[in-house]
């Protein structure tokens, strides 16, 4: 059997001591709504970049290497 100390009874009260409790209401999804928009248009930039359907003036997509 393990030695109880304080700072193993303290550290215990901290860890455990938001178990299964939920924020009520919407918590982070609006935040984490907007970071998912802002990577899908992220990626669609990306991917219209890549098929070429995005032309960017100035700047050429060499995609062999060459």
């Amino acid at each position: 059997m393990g030695q109880k100390t304080a700072l193993g009874s303290l550290l215990k009260a901290i860890g455990n001591s938001g178990q299964g409790k939920v924020v009520p209401g919407w918590g982070a999804v609006p935040v984490m709504t907007v970071i998912g928009l802002l990577l899908l248009i992220f990626l669609v930039i990306l991917l219209q970049i890549y098929n070429q359907s995005l032309l960017l003036q100035g700047f050429s997509v060499n995609w062999n290497g060459n």
